[in-house]
């Protein structure tokens, strides 16, 4: 597996999360099956049927029990405190590590802000193409930045890309943390620190437990093998939640939420009705640039 490919598995989970009837969905996303190569939309077709639907659910809880919960409700988690920002007059939008997210196409509000989209080349690359062959021409207000994290600087390709740290500004983090070095975490922390003052930031990041090996709840042995107990691991860095303000404040970062499975399931599972579990292995930090 690629880092370069790890993006269609959440699109594929918003696809399918589409599927549902309106009352039963965390959120509305048409955009997402549009952005999926052939191989991945067969997937989505082949559940269109709610009896095939429940079946291919069933299968993938008990082969990684969690994980699809814990996607859909990170996305939810991250258009709320979206929205709000727009609310609030957030004046740019800067998406680390895009992959086949669609918010600069279904958020309210969005297309009156600029809005930038970080991945590496390869990614951006098929993105628009898709984009522009499913869903019609990028918008006006939308850049796509190509960047490698762990080797390129992200200032730099943001200034390039007319981005202006004095602008007030809501990053976008989601599911990238685990997949880069802890020097490429922290030297991102500390760019985020210096937009203007207020700024936000929204960000995933995996338990140091889970990669270290020493915390593998029960059901997620098949994914630990998978990403980690390998010689070239897909996942590298990790943190401990008691840690984490303490960590964030040597960055000017004011820690203003650490949620997880548990406010997860109280906020937007049970809600909704539905029969979802959570993964505890991942978290969603909101911050603000003191």
């Amino acid at each position: 597996m690629k880092q370069s490919s790890t993006g269609y598995g959440p699109a594929v989970m918003r696809a399918m999360e589409n599927l549902l009837p309106e009352d039963k969905r965390l959120f509305e996303d048409p955009y997402s099956e549009k952005l999926l190569s052939p191989f991945y939309k067969l997937f989505v077709i082949i559940m269109r049927p709610p009896k095939i639907w429940n079946f291919l659910m069933n299968m993938r809880e008990k082969w990684t029990p969690g994980v699809v919960g814990g996607i859909l409700c990170r996305t939810r988690y991250i258009d709320d405190v979206l929205n709000n920002a727009i609310k609030e007059g957030v004046e740019t939008v800067v998406n680390l590590g895009a992959g086949m997210d669609t918010r600069a196409f279904r958020i309210p509000g969005i297309e009156n802000i600029q809005y930038f989209e970080l991945d590496l080349p390869e990614v951006l690359k098929v993105k628009r193409a898709y984009t522009t062959k499913k869903i019609g021409e990028l918008p006006s207000n939308v850049s796509l930045v190509p960047i490698d994290f762990n080797t390129q600087d992200l200032g730099e390709e943001l200034k390039k890309a007319g981005y202006a740290l004095s602008s007030e500004t809501f990053f976008i983090w989601e599911g990238v943390t685990q997949y880069i070095s802890k020097e490429a975490v922290d030297n991102t922390l500390k760019y985020v620190a210096q937009a203007y003052t207020g700024s936000r930031i929204v960000f995933t990041y995996v338990l140091e437990s889970f990669i270290n090996g020493s915390y593998t709840p029960n059901g997620l042995n098949t994914l630990y093998k998978t990403l980690l107990n390998k010689k070239n691991p897909l996942w590298f860095c990790g943190f401990d939640p008691a840690e984490m303000s303490e960590y964030l404040s040597q960055y000017s970062l004011s820690l203003i939420e650490d949620v997880g499975h548990e406010e997860f399931l109280e906020r937007y599972i049970k809600p909704k009705g539905r029969d979802l579990t959570v993964m505890e292995i991942e978290r969603t930090v909101l911050a603000e640039v003191k």
